[in-house]
């Protein structure tokens, strides 16, 4: 009898701190636009929180430089990032780890990938884009001179397999000084824009329906 109440004693101990611990990925911490919101584990911060019409969601921070992935609207369009977000880490950013004149991924490990559910203009060109799955890469010639890059091989590591002859639109991107550098590299979604922050310059390209 007594076995069967000291068993009876542990298995409802078992079950009290089992439901009293918390689960992976429950916290979050603030942050402002340069810097958005993130939380630990597979959870998401909303920028809608902050009257922003998208959310980040951290995809895998067992890495260096954490995955995360942005779905939104902008201008009207859904549109989806999944990108490698790495921190700046005392280092020199545009000119040094990020050279100018050849091809970035945009971000760290693999390519940066952009989904639009419809037909597109992106860029302040107006060029119309297909709905579909890219790789965004960038092409700074100096920290004032962007092109942003859609490529149509998705899946892609990094820039070492980028082929130039798989590109389906190039459009010129502007870029402005931040006022507050952005430690960490993070995309959002601002009125008819993407935009880029890392370091001290935000890169960005307006994106509108190309139906309208």
């Amino acid at each position: 009898m007594q076995r069967i109440t000291l068993c009876c004693l542990l298995f409802i101990g078992l079950v009290a701190f089992a439901c009293n611990t918390p689960t992976n990925g429950s916290s979050e911490t603030s942050g402002d636009m340069a810097n958005p919101q993130t939380t630990t584990g597979n959870s998401s911060t909303t920028g809608m929180d902050n009257g922003k019409p998208y959310t980040i969601t951290t995809l895998d921070t067992t890495v260096k430089s954490p995955r995360k992935e942005l779905t939104g609207t902008v201008n009207g369009v859904e549109v989806m990032i999944n990108y490698g977000s790495p921190s700046v880490n005392d280092r020199t950013i545009y000119g040094d780890l990020v050279p100018y004149g050849k091809v970035w991924r945009t971000g760290a490990n693999e390519a940066t990938r952009i989904t639009f559910k419809e037909d597109v203009k992106v860029g302040m060109e107006g060029t119309t884009l297909p709905a579909g799955t890219y790789s965004l890469f960038t092409l700074p010639a100096d920290k004032n001179d962007w092109t942003v890059i859609f490529n149509k091989t998705a899946e892609q590591w990094g820039a070492y397999d980028y082929s130039e002859a798989d590109d389906v639109v190039r459009v010129k991107g502007s870029s402005e000084e931040l006022s507050s550098p952005a430690e960490h590299m993070d995309f959002a979604l601002d009125g008819d824009s993407i935009e880029l922050m890392w370091s001290d310059l935000a890169v960005r390209f307006p994106v509108a329906p190309a139906a309208r």
